[in-house]
This record gives C-alpha cells, sequence and structure tokens, in this order.
C-alpha cells in the first residue's frame, strides 16, 4: 500500500509537470497567433445605411491562453495541496473541484479554435495559424491529461480511508485481556 501511494505521487507529479510544460507552450503557441493575426475591416452595405466593420481576434483564442492561465495557477495549487494537505478531507474535495474546472474549459478550448482553423478567421495564407494548430494540438494533449490526473485524483480522494487526527479510546478507561 505504501509503494503504491509512492509511486501514485510520483505519477501524478510527473503529469503535474508535463501540464505546467504544456500550459506554457499554449500560452506561447496562442500569444504568437493573437501577435501575428492581422485583424481586417470589412466594408458593410445596408439598406438602413453603410459601416465599416472590424474584425479582430477571435474569442476562442483568448478563451484558450485563459485555460493556460488557469491551468498554471491550478496545478500549483495541486502540487502545494497534494504535498502539504494531503491528509484533510476538505482539501480532497477542493482538488477535484479544481481539476474538474481545469478539465471542462480545455476541452471546449481546444474544440472552439479547432473550429477556426481553416475558416475565415484563420484561413491558410495567415501566418499564424499553424502555431495556432500547434497550440490546439498541445491544448487537445492538455485535456487528456486532466482526464487522466481527474480520474487519479478522484479515487485517491473517494477511495481513501483518512486515520482520525485523535486517538477514539481514553486513556482513562483499562483494557482488561484475557489473561
Amino acid at each position: 500500500m505504501a509503494t503504491n501511494l509512492a509511486a501514485n505521487r510520483t505519477i501524478d507529479f510527473i503529469l503535474r509537470a508535463l501540464q505546467l510544460i504544456f500550459a506554457i507552450i499554449v500560452m506561447e503557441t496562442d500569444g504568437y497567433a493573437i501577435h501575428v493575426f492581422h485583424g481586417h475591416t470589412v466594408y458593410e452595405h445596408f439598406e438602413f445605411g453603410d459601416f465599416y466593420n472590424y474584425y479582430g481576434v477571435p474569442d476562442a483564442w483568448g478563451f484558450l491562453m485563459f485555460c493556460a492561465a488557469w491551468t498554471l495557477l491550478g496545478v500549483i495549487f495541486l502540487l502545494i495541496a497534494g504535498i502539504s494537505f494531503a491528509d484533510h478531507a476538505l482539501i480532497g474535495y477542493i482538488r477535484v473541484a479544481v481539476d474538474v474546472v481545469a478539465l471542462l474549459p480545455w476541452l471546449a478550448g481546444f474544440i472552439a479554435v479547432d473550429v477556426n482553423i481553416g475558416s475565415n478567421e484563420c484561413p491558410a495564407e495567415e501566418n499564424g495559424c499553424g502555431s495556432l494548430k500547434a497550440a490546439a494540438v498541445f491544448g487537445a494533449l492538455e485535456w487528456l491529461l486532466f482526464v487522466i490526473t481527474t480520474i487519479m485524483t478522484i479515487k485517491l480522494v473517494f477511495n481513501s480511508t483518512r486515520r482520525p487526527r485523535t486517538s477514539t479510546t481514553s486513556p482513562a478507561i483499562p483494557i482488561l485481556s484475557a489473561a
């Protein structure tokens, strides 16, 4: 049991380190795509009047950047909570919640960015689309890492037996033996 827990912590630490590395890669590639993207102005003609409409960076690209920033904060908390407060029940439930809250936006984020690739927001001739493809791929890998760590955290929190902090027997009560 003790070796299983130690191996589990080692695997958890390695997966959390990969989550941090992939989040940094997503921030860099997505940030580069946002930097390189050139918005464009379109002349719109309607029966009520004409106007110029400016199309800027798509919202999905910023959402993927939010996912990466949330991951940095969440994984740092999960590492600290896993080391320092491993035996607290409430912290265990918070760890599960942070994992789930990180898991779901990554799913939505990489799908939303992937939908933009090849569309009007990111045509094939645009320079930043190559880095956006890399951001979407690393976002999908990040989501898979969070699937694994969320399952591990749920199993660890809900299947573990917690020891009480104080003894349940009173030292004033004598224990009789059969001898």
